[in-house]
């Protein structure tokens, strides 16, 4: 508390003592005049005429050395190329209508009675050939063939009786060796043997001198499509290997499916 007491007094002494030293400067007019006149005086200017300056003369610019120029490349003159034979589109051409005529063979013709005779003894002279050729082979009476060839034989029923002496050889001579090579081509079916199926097809086809065969069906179905459907397709496969008559001769055997699937 002392202190701040202290410390005011001596802020006023302070103050007392700043105004003491201050003094009022009273205002003379004649200053306040000649200021004035000052004035005036430093109006009155006087123009100066500026002369121009010299302009220094501008250095000279160094010659620049140009260079020679280049020689140019001499550009290779090109040959013209031979103008293009111009193409033609090709005229539409509409095909004329063709009329179909149908060809009559030969045989549709009817022969003279002279070519006719010829026909039938050139025929006649064929079978005595074929059949002269077949005798060679030992004609085995139907006692002495091998119960494989009765069996196919007996296939053939009274339609046997029909064929030919040289078809009647060919299939006492060659019927089992027809059902050996199919045999040998045969396949099970795997579909049948999955499902166990088993059974037999009797298979009946023409076969020709040349080695072809013609009018190919089942004449009896083992009851399985897949039996049935292998079969026409093993005969298909096996035939080129069948021996060769001498006249078109029928062919009937069966094909047996049977499975130990126990």
């Amino acid at each position: 508390m002392k202190n701040l007491i202290y410390a005011l007094i001596l802020s006023i002494i302070i103050h007392i003592l700043f105004l003491s030293n201050y003094k009022v400067t009273p205002v003379n007019k004649d200053s306040a005049q000649n200021k004035a006149d000052k004035k005036v005086q430093a109006s009155n200017v006087r123009f100066v005429k500026l002369q121009q300056a010299k302009k220094e003369p501008e250095p000279k610019k160094a010659v620049e050395k140009k260079e020679p120029p280049k020689p140019l490349k001499k550009v290779k003159e090109q040959k013209p190329q031979p103008k293009r034979p111009v193409v033609k589109e090709a005229k539409k051409t509409v095909p004329k209508p063709t009329v179909k005529s149908e060809a009559i063979p030969n045989y549709m013709k009817p022969l003279p009675n002279k070519a006719q005779t010829d026909l039938q003894k050139a025929q006649k002279k064929l079978q005595k050939e074929n059949l002269s050729d077949y005798m060679v082979a030992p004609n085995m009476d139907y006692n002495m063939l091998d119960q494989i060839t009765k069996s196919y034989l007996k296939l053939y029923g009274e339609e046997y009786n029909s064929f030919t002496e040289v078809q009647k050889i060919f299939l006492k001579n060659n019927l089992r060796d027809i059902g050996r090579i199919t045999e040998h081509y045969l396949r099970y079916p795997y579909l049948a043997i999955r499902l166990k199926q088993q059974g037999t097809n009797i298979v009946e086809f023409i076969l020709y001198p040349n080695g072809d065969i013609s009018d190919l069906r089942l004449s009896s179905s083992s009851g399985s499509t897949s039996l049935d459907e292998n079969t026409i397709e093993t005969i298909k496969i096996a035939y080129k290997d069948y021996p060769r008559p001498k006249e078109p001769t029928k062919i009937k055997i069966y094909v047996n499916y049977f499975g130990n699937f126990y």
